[in-house]
């Protein structure tokens, strides 16, 4: 949730908030609250961890394998070290 204010009254969800008066808007409205001339004074949390890449996600599989690569292998390199290990 973030925490919006107007400079004018709006009604949002049933409630009518004077000028100035900051309260919790759904993260998917924000964007439109913006349009509308609001104003985020407390940006939502996120606890969400980025995506890892698919040269990541291949790295940590490498590690777990045991396998010794270099920092410059590409995802090509990898994936053919891995299968190796594997076939092993």
């Amino acid at each position: 949730m973030a925490k919006i204010s107007f400079g004018k009254t709006v009604k949002y969800q049933g409630s009518i908030y004077p000028p100035n008066t900051v309260f919790e808007a759904s993260d998917s409205d924000v964007a439109d609250l913006k349009k509308a001339g609001g104003w985020v004074k407390e940006e939502p949390k996120t606890e969400v961890e980025p995506e890892k890449s698919e040269l990541d996600l291949l790295r940590d599989a490498a590690d777990e394998l045991g396998i010794e690569y270099k920092g410059n292998w590409g995802v090509k390199k990898l994936t053919e070290a891995i299968a190796e290990a594997k076939a092993q």
